[in-house]
């Protein structure tokens, strides 16, 4: 899951949702520096991209990709499955998504000081190219796609995916709709909501 669906899967507690934030720079035994809600947060972003790596109808997403894009077929399927979420945001969500997406950047805005470098470059390109709403339409996919592209390593084509998920929408819906509500049981168990 991609940073949308790390937000969504925070319920709404802040400390949590930072902390998930914080999932995305903090490594190894590092989770330790920090406390409470924090680490928490931290540990709740491994449980999500660990559930997911390991999920069934995640894999049979992934193995769409596989041929195509090797390697980077997860990180697509990550993308994709925030557009999925947004697209099906009424069925798990009671706030509407604008304003999750206004609370979300006004807590981010709120907390930027406190971010090391690394998590302040990643978030202050979140909110100046508002990456929440580009998620919800497939030409703002193929961009973060293009953009993830651009900085990886090695030379890929992650841009030109949203061609396979038009012919494949259907089963990755379906992929997604088993998959989604477990992990959401599976996050609110960690976090004994």
């Amino acid at each position: 899951m991609n940073f949308l669906a790390h937000q969504y899967l925070s319920f709404n507690k802040p400390e949590i949702q930072i902390g998930n934030l914080y999932g995305e720079v903090v490594r190894g035994k590092d989770f330790l520096d920090f406390k409470g809600d924090l680490q928490k947060g931290i540990l709740l972003h491994r449980q999500i991209d660990t559930f997911t790596d390991a999920h069934e109808s995640v894999k049979n997403s992934t193995r769409i990709f596989h041929e195509k894009y090797g390697k980077y077929s997860p990180i697509i399927v990550d993308v994709l499955y925030d557009y999925l979420l947004i697209k099906n945001w009424d069925t798990y969500s009671q706030v509407t998504l604008n304003e999750f997406i206004e609370n979300c950047y006004q807590l981010f805005e709120r907390e930027f000081h406190s971010f090391p470098e690394r998590l302040q470059f990643i978030v202050k390109n979140l909110l100046k190219y508002d990456w929440f709403h580009n998620y919800a339409s497939l030409k703002g996919i193929e961009g973060t796609l293009k953009g993830i592209s651009q900085r990886s390593k090695f030379p890929n084509q992650m841009g030109e995916a949203v061609q396979e998920f038009r012919l494949n929408q259907d089963k990755i819906q379906e992929d997604f709709n088993v998959f989604f509500p477990e992990l959401i049981s599976h996050c609110k168990l960690f976090l004994e909501i």
